[in-house]
């Protein structure tokens, strides 16, 4: 029963930035509606099932090294969870008929959303199967996905004018997904800096949802 209500209240920590943002969000950016937040956060909770799925066909390498660490944390997680990140926001751009596709700040709440929905679906099962990070990733993981997830949603948006910055965007986070990572499996590396790198990634991203045009 303690474990239950340990889990329980895992989630319930990992649902907080979800609505704290969604209050935010209803304040300062009214015209994103209960329907794109309750989709956003969808497509975030589906980006996890995603990524889980095509990590179980990823056949990690074998050899041992620091060539195969790098390969598994940047491309066989960071790469691959982004990704699906990606595959999930991209329908948005569809989505609404009338929403003009420069409109990036939209494409970045959606991802910052999404992170969040990405987020509460892992301290969960971080909860579950590795006690011992998980507290770290309480405290981490929904910044570290809530930057992620800013980028990857203005990249959506701006792919079909700007391809390049795009693509940056989307290599920024892998590298900041890939960055935390190593630090949190790292002995050598203190947790404070894995703090110190998804808090630092998230209000850096924030720049990203305060262009003038309206979500409208």
């Amino acid at each position: 029963m303690n474990g239950i209500w340990i889990l329980l209240l895992l989630i319930l920590s990992a649902a907080l930035p979800a609505i704290i943002v969604f209050f935010w969000l209803k304040h300062r950016k009214p015209a994103f509606t209960l329907p794109w937040y309750l989709a956003s956060l969808t497509a975030g909770l589906i980006s996890f099932v995603v990524a889980a799925l095509t990590l179980v066909f990823f056949v990690p390498l074998k050899q041992s090294g620091l060539g195969s660490l790098f390969f598994g944390i940047f491309i066989r997680i960071a790469m691959v969870e982004e990704a699906s990140r990606l595959v999930t926001i991209i329908p948005f751009l569809k989505a609404d008929k009338n929403r003009q596709q420069s409109d990036k700040t939209f494409g970045a709440l959606v991802g910052l959303v999404a992170g969040l929905g990405f987020a509460l679906i892992e301290s969960a099962y971080y909860g579950i199967t590795n006690l011992n990070i998980t507290l770290l990733r309480a405290f981490t993981a929904a910044p570290l996905h809530g930057a992620c997830g800013i980028r990857a949603g203005r990249a959506v948006f701006i792919a079909g004018e700007n391809p390049v910055s795009a693509f940056l965007l989307f290599v920024s986070t892998v590298l900041i997904h890939g960055a935390y990572n190593l630090m949190i499996v790292s002995p050598a590396v203190p947790s404070a800096l894995a703090i110190l790198v998804a808090i630092s990634a998230f209000f850096s991203s924030l720049g990203y949802i305060r262009d003038k045009p309206s979500v409208s």
